[in-house]
């Protein structure tokens, strides 16, 4: 290993999600390895109004800043504002706040659910590290299509094309791209990124944290962990499913996450064996997953579903729509079963593992030997070595 370095990890706002908890995980990896570790993130209107510079506010003094604060714990962290923060690919562009902090820095990582995150750094053409989990066009999809009409023309007319140009210019850039699943992956390449520079690096699994409860949940227990607002995690779809297996066989449906109070009313209106959670802390995940007697997955795409794996590891099988990351470990028949982006296939492979119990624990032991085999921390400390050592030419 060579001598510790100063990190930087350009990430996006680390609150809540996929990228966050990802971002964490590599954070603590790389602190554990001597370096030190700073993360920035560009500071979002919503997030930091008071970084921001919008049009409306230009007139009236407002120009951008930055602010640290401490995130995922003790790391030093800091907001990066940015002009016109309504446009979205300006939270991206190169800027004197991003140079500061990237000529502070020795070595560079960018973390995102896309690339963008990392332009500041292609523009300079600064040898780095991007860990992502999918296209841009993608990623996008559903928030463009939820979007008022106003905004979405200015969506198609302006935001999509400028990003698809930052992101070509980024897939031929000095960064070593990893994405999180094998079809963000092969969704790069496609868009132009070669084989040798995009490759994956899966996101570890704390087995030890999250693994097998003492006793099996009853039968009929279906969960799902999310943002539950979010139009790509399609919950509505999972909610339909469960009337379909309701009107067959006694079940509950379990919503780990902020309630979507559209969705919310509507089930309490109609009588559905919903129980909305809330926000469940990391700590107690293990138990969620545990009260469970099978895991549902309806999205319209992911890069990867984090709480699939931890579902895995935890015993519990896995019913995904085929939307992407869980193909790399919803394997139909071993660990549990992908469907399509319909509530009457989901419905059917949630009763197959419902009242077959010899099928159910057949997919719990695989699912559980599967996260503890791809998903381990050494298999990203693996893959995170071999591209670190591509980029820089020594050990992280």
């Amino acid at each position: 290993m060579a001598a510790p370095h100063r990190v930087l990890i350009m990430t996006l706002p680390p609150f809540t999600g996929g990228v966050p908890a990802k971002c964490a995980i590599l954070a603590r990896h790389l602190r554990q390895l001597g370096h030190e570790v700073s993360i920035a993130y560009y500071a979002t209107l919503s997030d930091h109004p008071e970084l921001a510079a919008p049009s409306w506010r230009i007139l009236s003094g407002a120009r951008p800043g930055s602010r640290e604060a401490r995130v995922f714990g003790d790391f030093v962290g800091r907001a990066v504002g940015c002009w016109l923060p309504e446009l979205e690919f300006s939270y991206y562009l190169p800027s004197t706040r991003w140079d500061a902090l990237i000529d502070a820095h020795q070595r560079h990582v960018a973390v995102g659910g896309t690339a963008l995150v990392s332009y500041p750094l292609n523009r300079r053409n600064l040898p780095h590290l991007v860990w992502c989990a999918c296209g841009m066009v993608s990623d996008r999809a559903d928030r463009h299509a939820a979007m008022a009409w106003p905004r979405r023309l200015l969506d198609s007319l302006l935001t999509i094309p400028v990003q698809r140009v930052m992101e070509r210019r980024i897939l031929k850039g000095p960064g070593r791209i990893l994405t999180v699943a094998t079809s963000g992956r092969d969704e790069l390449r496609a868009l132009g990124g070669s084989p040798e520079r995009v490759t994956t690096m899966p996101i570890p699994v704390d087995a030890g944290h999250f693994r097998p409860p003492a006793v099996s949940a009853p039968a009929g227990v279906i969960g799902f962990a999310g943002r539950l607002g979010d139009p790509r995690k399609n919950i509505g779809l999972l909610i339909e499913a469960a009337r379909l297996v309701q009107a067959r066989t006694p079940i509950r449906l379990r919503l780990c996450g902020e309630p979507d109070p559209a969705w919310k009313a509507k089930t309490e209106a109609q009588g559905d064996p919903v129980e909305w959670l809330g926000h469940v802390a990391y700590a107690d995940l293990p138990a969620f997953y545990g009260s469970l007697d099978v895991f549902a997955l309806p999205s319209h795409q992911e890069g990867f579903g984090i709480v699939g794996s931890e579902a895995l590891a935890c015993g519990v099988p896995v019913v995904s729509t085929d939307c992407g990351g869980p193909r790399d470990y919803v394997i139909a028949g071993q660990t549990g079963f992908l469907v399509n982006k319909n509530p009457e296939e989901m419905a059917e492979r949630l009763l197959a593992i419902i009242t077959d119990r010899d099928l159910r624990h057949g997919l719990s032991a695989s699912g559980r030997a599967l996260a503890e085999r791809r998903f381990s921390t050494q298999a990203f400390a693996s893959a995170l070595d071999a591209a670190w050592t591509q980029v820089w030419n020594e050990s992280p």
